[in-house]
């Protein structure tokens, strides 16, 4: 198959994916996780049975709350309830309260979360995604300096880019639509494997782009600069598929094998190596190839 000749087929599939993400996150807007919010969470196990409109009845009644308080049911008589970040004190009263009122319990985990720290955590995640992507576009430039001027170098930056850009969009708007039907929030271990999916892809796109980089040097009279795009493309191929499937396999094990607590983390790799293994392939070369075609015709 070649894969360049089919570009146009390529940049619809991305575009449509893309546009379809941004629509999910316009619609449905971010669930942001405890990370990003504060508050604190509570997993409480009852030992009589309850409600959920019992502690929805309880948490209305609280003066002391001013936002409405998150609770999700779970097995034998579990749930997660999350609150607005309180003192300590209030915390505590409410636990005495909830125990008084609808019943005992045992409190098998508690987390808390300033809503400074939050707003922090927010920021950063932000700027460490901003920094890598600058970063990666200022390392491709330089490593590919010495590329002929009618090519470019910092077209292979520029596609680097736009493919780690297109990655981000097209997983965020998957964990998007998760969050809405599932409730899956976006917390500090999807940002981690959103930082180690760019690591994934870009390692994959140098590779092809350090090949077409060998390949232009070695460019025959009768090709042109498509030809010589796809034959990068042929000869790397293989080892990027292979790289891709031997990283999946013990990712796709966890998942069968519900790993509870990373449960999430795992899949939001798993989709960003897929979703970073096409846009490698089927995006960034081909991209060099119309923007220079693009170029020719000014």
């Amino acid at each position: 198959m070649n894969i360049t000749a089919l570009r146009r087929i390529w940049f619809s599939i991305s575009a449509t994916l893309m546009l379809l993400s941004i629509i999910t996150v316009g619609v449905f807007g971010l669930n942001l996780g405890l990370d990003f919010t504060g508050g604190a969470r509570w997993d409480l196990k009852f030992n009589e049975p309850t409600s959920t409109t019992e502690l929805v009845s309880f948490f209305d009644t609280r003066e002391e709350l001013s936002q409405e308080v998150t609770i999700q049911a779970s097995t034998d008589n579990t749930y997660l309830i999350t609150i607005e970040d309180l003192p300590d004190a209030s915390i505590q009263s409410l636990s005495t309260a909830l125990e008084s009122e609808v019943g005992d319990f045992e409190q098998t985990s508690y987390r808390k979360v300033d809503a400074n720290i939050g707003q922090s955590f927010k920021q950063k995640s932000l700027l460490a995604i901003a920094a890598a992507l600058i970063g990666i576009i200022l390392f491709v430039a330089y490593a590919f300096r010495k590329i002929p001027a009618a090519v470019n170098p910092w077209r292979f930056g520029g596609v680097a880019i736009i493919a780690l850009i297109h990655d981000i969009i097209i997983v965020l708007g998957i964990f998007v639509l998760l969050g809405s039907i599932f409730d899956v929030e976006l917390d500090l271990p999807f940002i981690t494997a959103l930082l180690a999916t760019l690591g994934f892809s870009v390692n994959d796109t140098i590779v092809i782009l350090d090949r077409v980089r060998e390949n232009i040097r070695l460019q025959k009279p009768e090709e042109d600069f498509e030809d010589t795009v796809e034959k990068s493309i042929q000869q790397t191929l293989f080892r990027s598929l292979n790289t891709s499937i031997s990283t999946l396999l013990p990712l796709l094990a966890l998942l069968y094998f519900e790993a509870e607590s990373i449960f999430f983390f795992v899949l939001a790799l798993t989709i960003g190596i897929i979703v970073g293994t096409y846009s490698s392939i089927f995006l960034a070369a081909p991209m060099l190839v119309e923007w220079k075609k693009i170029a020719d015709k000014r």
